[in-house]
């Protein structure tokens, strides 16, 4: 029952990421200080039959200025299971390192047991994250009679962490891992003093130096979770919970001036104060949000921008704007000059150029879209010509054929990677199975904790590669391109997940190619990773024992650059 490996885990996330373009941009890829996170009781260090029943944990975000702040109010149920009385003496973390050496404390810390308020005294124990250092802890002692429901309540004031506009909260379920059994029930419930939606609360992505956890149910105001009968535990089911939210300061600026706008429909500043603001919480530091709401942002940012600019097409700062928006997204998906948005934004700023030619944020951002598009637009003295608006268009080229060139049956078998460094610096080893019917299994056993697992199919290039394209359980896709050379299966475009030592993959006993369409075990659930399935044919060796890897922060691939971009004000 060991906290020791999440204090490992949780350490890291706390860490500065290496920048990877100029320092302007970049708040969103490296780890803010922390403020403490909430956390379960922790029984004394002795072994006890005192089982946690039941918890609710209600975190209500209060709507206040910059990265916001939240009461937390967390209700216990405890029962005895013995059948002696036992004097525990129960503790509360209080303080925690900010991960850049200061230790804030929560604020206003209430303590009720069987509905009356207690005191508590201040004692030193090693930080819940940090073991080397000592922090303040709140110790109570609580009486717990033999087959009694004793509920105890713990409530205090937390402040959000993280970069503007968005913020984060934390709560540690795995401190109550030290109570009997297993935890009975938990229900998790996140607060907003306006309707959630996908668009203020981020799920299914990580921004940085936070993910949501993953499973909860928006419900009006509320973000709700459910647990039954779990160990929380860093490889678990059931894990830390995390919580990453626009701030709410910037999501009410944002309701304002829906609001403006709506009242005022007529009024092209409204629109365009509105699609900056969207702009403004979807576009991150270095790339932009990919989840669901984030695209239900992009998509009414540009409605905004289209409203301003039907209402006064000369307004060149809003064009510019637009182009922003436009550019900015489509160089961070990689489509460059086959998205239409990439002639979209082109197009916007050649307008913008025409009507305000030596407007300073009109040439800022032309000047960094010319960073982007350096084919599409290029500067010409004072002047920016458009070789991608004024070329002469040419009929697409017919889709060549693909002919296979590669044996589906003398290619299925087994194909095992070396041991991989990760770029969460785990370590960990791929298992692929291909099978003739072009199904695929691919598999990533790790270190330490249970394999992760996808499914899929390969597909034969023609060429004398294969495409391979899985899915895991949590819908995650992860798409490898590999060179096939005789036994060896050799990684020429792969995600930059699987570390940069390269991708190549050797075949397991070449002469006994498998049998068509291999079954994937039941898949294990979500976790941070990327999930790649498991085979059920001949295992390879096992893999060496060591320390397991830490999870890396800030891995989505939102926020890894694609190009080097000048500073610039958006409009």
């Amino acid at each position: 029952m060991s906290n020791l490996k999440f204090l490992k885990i949780l350490a890291l996330a706390l860490l500065t990421i290496a920048l990877l373009a100029n320092p302007s941009s970049a708040r969103a890829d490296v780890a803010p200080p922390v403020n403490p996170p909430g956390s379960n009781l922790q029984p004394g260090p002795d072994n006890t039959q005192v089982r946690m029943v039941a918890e609710t944990v209600q975190i209500d975000v209060k709507a206040s200025e910059a990265l916001g702040s939240a009461r937390i109010t967390a209700d216990f149920t405890m029962r005895n299971l013995g059948s002696a009385s036992e004097n525990i003496a129960v503790r509360f973390p209080i303080s925690a390192n900010d991960g850049r050496g200061q230790y804030p404390e929560i604020k206003d810390l209430v303590i009720q047991v069987d509905g009356k308020p207690v005191s508590y005294q201040r004692t030193n124990y090693p930080d819940i994250r940090f073991r080397d250092s000592e922090v303040p802890w709140a110790e109570f002692n609580i009486s717990f009679p033999p087959g009694q429901d004793i509920p105890i309540q713990v409530a205090y004031n937390l402040n959000g962490s993280g970069y503007m506009p968005f913020t984060a909260f934390y709560y540690i379920l795995e401190s109550g891992a030290g109570w009997k059994d297993t935890i009975g029930s938990a229900d998790i419930i996140l607060r907003l003093p306006y309707p959630a939606s996908q668009q203020n609360v981020i799920m299914n992505m990580q921004i940085g130096w936070g993910e949501t956890t993953p499973g909860g149910v928006i419900q009006g105001n509320e973000v709700r979770w459910h647990f039954e009968n779990f160990e929380p535990e860093p490889y678990a089911q059931v894990q830390n919970m995390e919580f990453v939210l626009v701030a709410p300061s910037a999501w009410q600026n944002i309701l304002k001036a829906r609001e403006v706008a709506n009242q005022n429909p007529g009024d092209s500043e409204a629109w365009g104060q509105l699609a900056k603001l969207y702009k403004g919480i979807f576009l991150m530091g270095r790339g932009y949000r990919s989840d669901p709401g984030g695209d239900e942002l992009y998509a009414l940012s540009i409605e905004a921008y289209e409203k301003c600019l039907s209402i006064n097409p000369k307004d060149a700062e809003w064009h510019a704007g637009f182009a922003d928006l436009l550019a900015n997204r489509t160089i961070y998906t990689g489509a460059y000059e086959q998205s239409p948005d990439t002639y979209r934004a082109l197009d916007e700023i050649h307008t913008a150029l025409a009507l305000a030619p030596n407007n300073t944020k009109v040439q800022e951002i032309a000047q960094n879209i010319s960073y982007m598009f350096p084919d599409g637009i290029k500067q010409n003295g004072s002047r920016y010509d458009f070789p991608w608006l004024t070329q002469t268009p040419t009929a697409p080229a017919p889709t060549a054929t693909i002919v296979p060139v590669l044996d589906p049956a003398a290619l299925g078998g087994i194909y095992q990677s070396e041991m991989l460094t990760l770029a969460n610096n785990k370590k960990a080893q791929l298992i692929l199975t291909l099978s003739p019917d072009h199904n695929a299994v691919l598999e990533t056993r790790y270190e330490s904790g249970p394999p992760e697992t996808a499914s899929g199919s390969w597909t034969d290039n023609g060429d004398g590669s294969l495409n391979l394209l899985v899915t895991a359980s949590n819908q995650q896709t992860t798409e490898i391109k590999f060179i096939v050379k005789q036994d060896l299966l050799q990684g020429n475009t792969y995600p930059s997940f699987f570390g940069e030592a390269g991708l190549n993959l050797q075949r397991l006993n070449p002469a006994s190619p498998l049998p068509a369409s291999p079954k994937a075990t039941p898949q294990p659930p979500a976790t941070d990773e990327p999930l790649l399935p498991a085979t059920q044919a001949a295992q390879p060796s096992p893999l060496p024992t060591s320390k397991p890897g830490l999870p890396f922060c800030g891995g989505s691939a939102a926020l890894v650059g694609v190009v080097v971009l000048a500073a610039r004000k958006r409009k």
